[in-house]
């Protein structure tokens, strides 16, 4: 049986970065570079890759991430955060992370 939640630490690293792109992502699209390496450290994903897309609104990841350890995990560590429920419950988001091992943010609005 595989570890759950092998990512959370990595996250929790992440987390300072992750809200202050989440903050800036309101005037401007933010990206910033995660090391590829901290990730293959710790997961088992090198053929499968770690990219994934999550989409918030109102509070709530409105996309099926079910499929990917990475994103899980990632959003357990929002939702831990009172400033990120604030910011996720005022705002819309996407968050992405490429191949390239970047972690893309940008506030959308939905209609």
């Amino acid at each position: 049986m595989k570890e759950k939640n092998i990512y959370i630490p990595l996250w929790q690293k992440y987390k300072p970065v992750i809200l202050t792109m989440m903050r800036k992502a309101l005037d401007t699209p933010c990206e910033y570079q995660l090391s590829k390496y901290e990730f293959e450290a710790i997961g088992e994903r090198i053929k499968a890759g770690y990219a994934f897309k999550l989409e918030f609104a109102n509070g709530r990841v409105i996309n099926n991430i079910e499929g990917t350890a990475v994103a899980r995990d990632l959003v357990q560590v929002l939702k831990a955060s009172n400033t990120a429920n604030i910011l996720l419950k005022e705002n819309n988001y996407k968050i992405n992370m490429g191949k390239d091992f970047k972690i893309k943010i940008v506030q959308f609005h939905k209609f």
